[in-house]
């Protein structure tokens, strides 16, 4: 949407293709400032809680036709699933629970067969699992074990080499091999089997130390040929974690979990109520040992030794991803202390602006000591959010209250992280990061005349192409597997720019707004907005809504 007169106000960070309106209010010093009611705040605080009220699908299905080319059969009634001991349960718990809990509904899963009882034991865990309806032992004759249990969820599909061909695309919702590899296999097979959100787990046979060399050296190598290749084959993100349990069943108790979706990061990353919701949903709290909602937070956030060995292979070393842990040491901070609030210099309707109290040199980063405060609104919270937005939106002509107070009291939270912050997908889905301090109010530079960014920023609203998003967009991690970043995501988010030269005392300290589209779908509109603002034929929304309030 077009408004005008042109602004490239700071609480009005290009978002063109979603205008969405919000309510203002006068405060004691004239300007206007966004109305959270107790309704917006209570969303915000809970919708973490009530995201599986949308996502808890359990809808029965069963193995495609597909499995008919190959040999199925269910498994004979011989053993038992419970034979393996109790001390050691959890290391299976370990393997089993972190990626059915990832997955949104788990409904066909398979266990590659090996060494029985690795196969017995993560059958077990898997059949806890109350959305399983098929769990299927996958190998060739010689691995299969048909004698595995009673449960006729269980049938065995033999495949030559087990291998998938691409025929045979979305047959599985999560792989898991409880055997420990010693080489870099052929994934790809496995890619193949898997739906689009499909999950594969692995057991690495490895516990790494702040003694071990890079990774993909010495020990390492395995694991470092296959974190390569599973990005290779096209697995989009790529996770490894490690469980500090005293259980030697599997020797060394490290898994990695790749998955083919970027988006399910989203799910990997899920919060303790989430992840508790879903235990609720799907498993008895009886039926685990050890694994519950804290034990999944611990395991989403890499051991330090994993990040430090990711770090020093040669081709991560000079990585971008590499220097973002924690905060630079050379790099001098400018305190809040040293900026003021005034009116902008951009234009008549430019709105707040940030300016220097004193000369700020070339090279130093401004605001740190506060950007740890900023507001952080997770995928689960924004996708609730936003869905009550569009429900309310589009059931506006309902003649019920309490449709306009939810309508008024979201947009308000969405016009807040619209406005003065920005959405980004490092987390999978749509979330939104919005600075808490000064800094929110820092105006786009226009035709490159911003003093605020990234190093080596040369781009400009001008020089870009609007139908062209940069490949950054498309891959934020730098690689598939990336514990630089999984220890270090507020900081991704929130640190890194720095002043490009020197600036004077008085003058405007002004950012690039290109900085802060996040999402490759976001590129064009989001170019054009910022085009039509420094054109003078586009109104930044915030500046729009408070003009528009000021008029009413």
């Amino acid at each position: 949407m077009q408004h005008q007169p042109p602004s490239s106000d700071a609480k009005s960070k290009s978002r063109s293709s979603s205008t969405l309106p919000f309510p203002t209010t006068r405060s004691c010093g004239g300007s206007y400032v966004i109305r959270l009611s107790g309704l917006s705040i209570f969303v915000a605080i809970l919708s973490s809680a009530f995201i599986a009220l949308f996502t808890g699908r359990m809808t029965s299905s069963y193995l495609s036709t597909r499995q008919q080319q190959f040999n199925c059969q269910p498994a004979a009634a011989d053993s038992k699933l419970t034979e393996t001991v109790e001390n050691v349960m959890f290391d299976y718990e370990a393997l089993v629970h972190p990626a059915m809990i990832t997955h949104p509904n788990p409904k066909r899963v398979a266990v590659l067969g090996g060494k029985q009882h690795h196969t017995s034991a993560t059958l077990g865990e898997v059949l806890k699992h109350l959305s399983v309806k098929d769990a299927v032992i996958l190998g060739d004759e010689e691995n299969a074990h048909r004698d595995e249990a009673t449960d006729a969820r269980i049938s065995v599909l033999e495949m030559k080499d087990q291998e998938c061909s691409v025929e045979d695309h979305g047959l599985l919702d999560v792989i898991i091999d409880p055997n420990p590899f010693k080489a870099a296999t052929d994934f790809s097979s496995y890619f193949n089997c898997l739906n689009d959100d499909g999950v594969l787990v692995l057991n690495t046979d490895t516990i790494i130390t702040h003694k071990d060399p890079a990774l993909g050296i010495g020990r390492l190598n395995v694991l470092g040929r296959v974190t390569d290749f599973l990005g290779e084959v096209g697995y989009e993100s790529v996770h490894l974690y490690q469980d500090e349990s005293s259980s030697s069943d599997f020797g060394a108790h490290s898994f990695l979990v790749a998955l083919k979706s970027a988006e399910s990061r989203a799910d990997w990353y899920s919060n303790e109520a989430e992840v508790n919701i879903r235990l609720h949903q799907r498993i008895s709290r009886s039926e685990s040992l050890e694994f519950d909602s804290p034990t999944m937070l611990k395991y989403q956030t890499p051991h330090k030794a994993v990040e430090t060995v990711f770090c020093l292979d040669d081709s991560n070393v000079e990585a971008e991803e590499c220097g973002i842990r924690g905060f630079d040491p050379e790099v001098v901070n400018v305190p809040y202390s040293d900026l003021s609030v005034g009116k902008s210099t951009m234009g008549e309707y430019s709105g707040r602006g940030i300016f220097a109290k004193k000369d700020i040199p070339k090279g130093r980063a401004i605001g740190m000591e506060k950007s740890w405060l900023s507001y952080f609104i997770y995928p689960s919270a924004h996708s609730i959010i936003m869905e009550l937005y569009y429900w309310a939106d589009e059931n506006e002509d309902d003649e019920e209250d309490f449709v306009e107070e939810v309508f008024e009291s979201v947009s308000a939270v969405v016009g807040f992280s619209e406005g003065y912050g920005f959405w980004s997908s490092l987390l999978g889905r749509s979330h939104s990061t919005v600075d808490s301090g000064l800094m929110m109010f820092c105006n786009h530079g226009c035709n490159g005349t911003y003093n605020l960014c990234p190093d080596g920023d040369n781009d400009s609203e001008a020089s870009v192409d609007p139908n062209q998003p940069p490949e950054s967009l498309s891959s934020i991690w730098g690689s598939a597997f990336s514990p630089a970043v999984e220890r270090n995501l507020r900081q991704a988010l929130i640190i890194g720019d720095k002043t490009n030269r020197d600036i004077k005392k008085g003058e405007e300290i002004l950012c690039n707004y290109l900085e802060f589209i996040g999402r490759a779908s976001d590129w064009e509109a989001d170019v054009r907005g910022l085009q039509g603002q420094c054109a003078g034929t586009e109104l930044g929304e915030i500046s729009f809504y408070e003009r528009e309030k000021q008029q009413a």
